[in-house]
């Protein structure tokens, strides 16, 4: 239980730290339901992670977490590069709520 609960907060450090950031700047932060559930979703990824590679110790299941939003990121652009050299001909990129939040980190 602790491992996951320290994924978790690995899994949403990099926000954290994103809205420190911005704390002088509140201009650039929107508050939505989706932003709380898609900060979720992050945070219960990177506790299932830690679970699911078996972190030795506690700085190891924070690294996990940490590193969830960055394995997201990964996949995701991966899947746009296969998606946009399938359409070809087609230049017009449109962002999806999802890609906006990434666009974040």
């Amino acid at each position: 239980m602790v491992v996951f609960l320290l994924g978790m907060a690995g899994a949403l450090a990099p926000e954290i730290v994103r809205l420190y950031g911005i704390r002088h700047d509140p201009s650039r932060f929107r508050w939505s339901w989706f932003y709380l559930v898609v900060s979720l979703a992050f945070a219960g990824l990177g506790g299932l992670l830690a679970l699911a590679l078996p972190a030795t110790t506690y700085w190891g299941a924070i690294y996990v977490g940490v590193s969830t939003p960055v394995l997201v990121n990964s996949l995701v652009r991966k899947g746009r590069e296969t998606g946009r050299s399938e359409l070809r001909g087609e230049r017009r990129v449109r962002y999806s709520l999802v890609d906006s939040y990434l666009r974040g980190f």
